[in-house]
């Protein structure tokens, strides 16, 4: 089904979908102002996000490229354009996200989650000295997953592996193999984690292949105490996508940059997963229409088993990815005392049954075209391994034949 033709008052829509209106996200214009002095190129920025590969923003889609000082025309329609990955080679080596899902759900003790926890709570503290964007003590901070915990390693593999050619040239991510790894973390406030695990704020890494660090907005200032500074050359920039009210920014201030410790040695956030955590907040809270997005109801798609994972002691109950984000959003709102603090999600997270934001996102960036060679070298790799090992089982058969 095409998208409405009728843009909601205060918002942009930028059509993601290749070849149809069907998936867009329509945006704030107040929410873009906020968060870039650049406003056509932050559109660029979240297409970039969500599909993974980098693209142009235009009125039509055979039209010319819009310039970056271009103002926001209000209720307009833009396409994000980019070269899609061949159709064929997409379903070959498609990514089956239901499987990944069903072997992504939480199991455990409650003593081990919590140990884990302190575990990876320390390790950050090793890089952060405080709450890295409000300077917050860490008494009374969180160590916060870019990546939510409950998504399991083998999604968080899933995103590494899957990343696009373009997510980042300088950033070496070829041993970031598990969710508590501190380069998928941040030392958080008690606030800014509940508001960063409901993707109400989110954080922006410049520069990148498409934003610059003065396309975005000067920083909230803050005095520093003597250990920590602001990294040289680079920026972690917090930014509001919903629910930004007064009593919130007083608290949680918009375009807070990071600081972390001098001298220290520990990896900063991973910009990579810093970007993929950007565009599935984008859809969570704009996206519309993702119901042709559904990859699992392709009946030729290779769909391999799910294995049953062992029992591990006390068992608390399972919960799946909604079940948590819906726990996090009832404590948040709990907490929140009347600031206004009223999150809602946009049109392609609503329905239950369908596709989450994170799905949405992964959909796209396992089309990416670094993605598919990838995925294409190891199916070649595992089809040469089979052969070889055929031919030598063949081979010993043929010796103990003439024996």
């Amino acid at each position: 089904m095409a998208a409405p033709a009728i843009v909601a008052a205060g918002c942009v829509r930028l059509i993601l979908s290749h070849s149809n209106d069907d998936f867009y996200l329509e945006i704030p214009i107040s929410v873009v102002q906020s968060n870039s002095v650049r406003p056509i190129k932050y559109l660029r920025f979240l297409g970039w996000c969500i599909i993974g590969i980098l693209g142009a923003v235009k009125t039509d889609r055979e039209g010319v490229d819009i310039g970056n000082t271009a103002p926001l025309q209000h209720q307009g329609t833009y396409f994000y354009v980019y070269k899609a990955a061949n159709d064929d080679a997409a379903l070959k080596y498609a990514v089956d996200l239901d499987v990944i899902k069903a072997r992504s759900q939480i199991s455990g003790s409650d003593s081990s989650f919590k140990t884990r926890s302190a575990t990876f709570k320390g390790s950050l503290l090793n890089r952060d000295a405080s709450c890295i964007f409000t300077d917050v003590p860490p008494l009374f901070c969180e160590g916060t997953h870019i990546i939510p915990f409950h998504k399991g390693d083998e999604w968080f593999n899933l995103i590494v592996k899957n990343r696009p050619q373009t997510a980042g040239p300088d950033e070496d991510v070829s041993d970031l193999t598990i969710v508590d790894d501190t380069r998928n973390g941040m030392l958080l406030g008690i606030e800014a984690h509940v508001v960063a695990e409901l993707r109400q704020v989110v954080v922006v890494h410049t520069p990148n292949l498409v934003l610059d660090v003065d396309d975005i907005p000067p920083r909230h200032t803050r005095e520093l105490d003597d250990n920590i500074k602001y990294p040289d050359k680079e920026r972690y920039t917090l930014q509001w996508l919903e629910g930004a009210s007064p009593k919130l920014l007083n608290r949680v201030p918009n375009n807070s940059d990071a600081t972390f410790k001098k001298h220290t040695r520990v990896p900063k956030p991973s910009p990579m997963l810093l970007h993929y955590n950007y565009g599935a907040a984008a859809v969570k809270w704009w996206g519309h229409g993702k119901s042709h997005l559904e990859i699992s109801n392709r009946p030729t798609m290779p769909r391999p088993s799910v294995p049953v994972p062992a029992a591990m002691g006390p068992i608390r109950n399972k919960r799946t990815a909604a079940q948590l984000d819906t726990s996090i959003q009832k404590r948040a709102t709990g907490n929140a005392g009347g600031s206004g603090f009223s999150p809602r999600e946009g049109g392609a997270a609503q329905d239950a049954e369908g596709m989450d934001s994170d799905e949405i996102v992964m959909f796209f960036w396992s089309q990416n075209p670094a993605a598919l060679e990838r995925r294409k070298r190891e199916v070649e790799d595992r089809t040469r391994e089979e052969e070889e090992r055929a031919s030598r089982m063949e081979r010993w058969r043929d010796s103990v034949t003439v024996m």
